[in-house]
């Protein structure tokens, strides 16, 4: 009786200590993934700041936003513009810029042009790289056609440069000015 006891005693500590550390590898499981978790969401929570940062500090170091090159670009390629005010988002520096972007704005509005920003990178201090999508009832692809205009910076202004108008000026003279 007293084997009967001692071995029952034995099987009841046994099994409380396989319950135990039952629990405890349960414990250490749980802890684990939510450890393994948290870890997970703060590296992506690192990521998407850091990424958010870098393209904050892209735009500050070229100095010209996404929506401001648009702006520019807008006001450079509306026919309406008037002199004066085409030459605060243009490089004029040579008189024939302004002549060739008012011919290029009237024909490009005719046929039916629209150009979207769609990101700045900076290309020194004074410069900027603004790839643009041109879209027109001429061009067959939904998304336009891509294109890199230089932007510079003139007097402390970011400007569409004259290099800029004339790669404009020579896309629309390929498609026949429309």
């Amino acid at each position: 009786m007293k084997l009967r006891k001692s071995i029952g005693a034995a099987a009841l500590a046994a099994a409380a200590l396989f319950v135990v550390a039952g629990c405890s590898e349960e414990s250490t499981e749980n802890a684990k993934n939510a450890a393994s978790s948290a870890v997970e969401n703060a590296g992506s929570k690192v990521t998407s700041a850091a990424q958010s940062i870098s393209s904050k500090v892209a735009q500050e170091v070229a100095g010209l936003s996404k929506s401001d090159a648009q702006g520019i670009l807008d006001k450079a390629t509306n026919p309406d513009t008037s002199d004066a005010d085409l030459e605060k988002v243009v490089d004029t520096s040579n008189p024939a810029t302004k002549t060739t972007l008012k011919a290029f704005a009237t024909a490009a509005k005719g046929a039916g042009y629209t150009f979207t920003v769609n990101e700045v990178s900076a290309d020194g201090t004074d410069k900027a790289n603004v790839k643009i999508a041109v879209k027109s009832p001429h061009i067959p692809m939904p998304d336009g056609a891509p294109m890199t205009l230089g932007y510079v910076k003139v007097g402390g202004d970011w400007k569409l440069s004259a290099a800029a108008v004339d790669a404009l000026a020579a896309q629309g003279s390929q498609h026949g000015g429309h």
